[in-house]
């Protein structure tokens, strides 16, 4: 598999896209967060997975800007927003809400990917009857009884480590879950955003200790079953997130009856890096199928 390592042109393009970039207080910690487009255009926020940041949706923002008002967010703890003494679900939440209110987004359609498919889950578990959509990203739900907490054999998080040289990080930056991706150019773009300089060196963005006693939850299900906004799955075709017990069944017959799935094809966890373009044009007909259900 042959990498390919130089900017398309429409990619280049959509990192020059104006847009703004803000930061919010929420509960004592300043969250970054991106804006593209018309703020009467319909809203949405897409949220990220474990460990990454805005910047990872930087260029679909950009590129659904003319349709939408869209925001793209860093949780607590990772990307260039501050650092918490502790973390809970709800946290997240709050920083999403935080966000959400800040940019002035009536009745969004939030998008969650991985981690922040969990997260975007537990907002409208709270907030679906301001929500115009949920969409869950390559984030399944499990009933209680499948169910897994992520984090609860989780050793505690040692001090950040620091490296001298900033490229060192740069090359060991790795996707997690593993997997291959022949756009290096986005995984390299990504890279090059994940670290921060410190005053002994180079270190990645993320707190480490940001998962330490942080509890999912078994309800997800239940919360699913009780959402008061229409909800999609959009998903990659070889995932790693179904378990040997699960699939795309699994979720058909969790989501609401009608709910839009769709599966991306030549697609894994990461699936918008490795279809970029058919992720995006895909998620914009999610994004209208869900406006159609909710109006």
């Amino acid at each position: 598999m042959e990498l390919i390592t130089t900017n398309p042109d429409w990619f280049n393009q959509a990192l020059d896209k104006e847009h703004t970039s803000k930061f919010v207080e929420v509960n004592g910690a300043c969250i970054e967060y991106m804006e593209w487009g018309n703020p009467e255009n319909q809203s949405v926020i897409m949220l990220h997975g474990t460990n990454a940041h805005a910047h990872w949706f930087k260029f679909i923002g950009s590129m659904l800007s003319d349709n939408y008002h869209f925001v793209v967010m860093s949780f607590s703890g990772m990307g260039g927003s501050d650092w918490r003494s502790f973390y809970t679900r709800d946290t997240f939440v709050d920083d999403v809400w935080g966000v959400v209110e800040d940019a002035g987004m009536e009745n969004p359609i939030i998008v969650g990917h991985s981690f922040g498919g969990m997260v975007s889950l537990i907002t409208a578990s709270k907030h679906s009857h301001d929500m115009s959509g949920l969409l869950l990203v390559d984030f399944v739900v499990y009933k209680p009884e499948e169910h897994h907490e992520w984090y609860e054999d989780r050793t505690p998080a040692r001090p950040p480590r620091t490296v001298k040289e900033r490229e060192e990080l740069i090359q060991r930056f790795r996707l997690m879950p593993p997997q291959s991706c022949i756009n290096q150019y986005l995984v390299d773009y990504i890279a090059d955003h994940s670290i921060r300089k410190t005053e002994e060196g180079w270190a990645w963005t993320f707190d480490p200790s940001a998962y330490d006693g942080l509890v999912i939850g078994s309800d997800h299900s239940k919360i699913l079953s009780e959402l008061e906004c229409p909800v999609g799955f959009y998903y990659g075709e070889h995932t790693v997130e179904f378990n040997a017990r699960s699939g795309v069944k699994g979720m058909a017959d969790l989501l609401p009856e009608g709910s839009p799935i769709v599966g991306l094809k030549d697609a894994q966890h990461h699936l918008m890096l490795d279809q970029p373009l058919p992720f995006i044009e895909n998620l914009d007909q999610l994004i209208q199928e869900l406006l159609t259900k909710s109006s």
